[in-house]
């Protein structure tokens, strides 16, 4: 199979209803329908070996890649619009069974973000999989939000629960053979599958002072809001939402709370809100079916406390 082919058959049915993609015939896209419009743009890698264990289906690797990528359009409340993706396979191994499999991963991400493939770039190498995502989002409002704003005396609130991705990539680095129950096992679901939050935060973020999406650990990613607002913060571990499921792994001490609000991979958003708004803002999570929870409260001393203690932590790449 020559990359003609492939692009052919497995890339550019998946831009059949998107004419700004010009039918992956020319050497770009063109955009047209964002004249005006205020673009948000972000690029996320992803390797095989790094981000997930090696053995996980492409199907549900390149999708995890996708939806990790759009989080950080989210974070900026701008609505997804489309993605260019480039792809590199391990070129002893590309057969039609794995390109089918990229293919699937890649149109269930795009159907749930209601998001168009654009175009990208394919290659192979004698590495490891690899994906470069790159997304285009579109504002709706003159202001996004961005990573500083909040104030002292503001909540530090958060959607959903933390660390039920850690320990189901934990779950698939132990043993190697859940990677055959991705569907069934609720902890690994949860890191195969990030969520979308983005309709949630556009209807709240005229009422959000600065936001930003978990993906280095819970205390890293507070630690950068308050940084990068010139605040501290204190944060309470008991206020901290752990699903029901990974209390009770919690229990067996199997891993411990340090661990879960450290790691990586929640994709769920820590925001800052006034306390006059928050009741506004868990009336939307009610209706978009979305937990949100107060952990913390920004302070003007530029203190950075977990239980009253100074905390630090969480993933880096160096």
């Amino acid at each position: 199979m020559d990359e003609s082919f492939i692009i052919n058959r497995f890339f550019k049915p998946l831009s059949k209803n998107f004419e700004e993609a010009l039918n992956f015939s020319d050497d770009a896209a063109v955009l047209k329908n964002l004249k005006n419009k205020n673009l948000v743009v972000s690029v996320d890698n992803f390797i095989y070996g790094v981000h997930c264990p090696k053995y996980i289906s492409i199907s549900y690797g390149v999708n995890r890649a996708i939806l990790g990528a759009i989080s950080d359009l989210s974070a900026m409340a701008a609505k997804p619009y489309c993605i260019f993706i480039s792809v590199t396979l391990n070129k002893n191994n590309i057969s039609t069974k794995l390109l089918k499999s990229l293919k699937q991963g890649i149109s269930k991400a795009l159907r749930k973000t209601n998001t168009f493939l654009a175009g990208g770039d394919l290659c192979s190498s004698s590495g490891e999989v690899s994906f470069s995502v790159t997304v285009i989002g579109e504002g709706f409002r003159k202001n996004f939000l961005h990573r500083s704003g909040a104030k002292p005396d503001e909540l530090l609130c958060i959607s959903g629960n933390i660390g039920d991705a850690k320990i189901g990539l934990d779950i698939l680095l132990k043993n190697k053979k859940e990677s055959k129950n991705l569907k069934k096992n609720y902890f690994i679901k949860k890191f195969i599958n990030p969520p979308i939050r983005n309709d949630f935060i556009r209807m709240i973020s005229h009422k959000v002072s600065s936001c930003i999406d978990i993906s280095d650990g819970l205390i890293f990613d507070s630690f950068k809001l308050a940084s990068n607002s010139e605040c501290g913060i204190e944060i309470s571990s008991s206020k901290i939402p752990i699903s029901l499921k990974a209390k009770t792994i919690l229990k067996r001490k199997h891993i411990s709370l340090n661990d879960l609000i450290t790691a990586g991979d929640d994709y769920e958003l820590a925001f800052s809100v006034s306390e006059k708004n928050l009741e506004f803002i868990k009336k939307i999570g009610k209706i978009k079916k979305v937990k949100v929870s107060v952990i913390g409260k920004f302070t003007k001393e530029k203190k950075f406390l977990l239980d009253g203690k100074a905390f630090s932590g969480g993933y880096s790449h160096f």
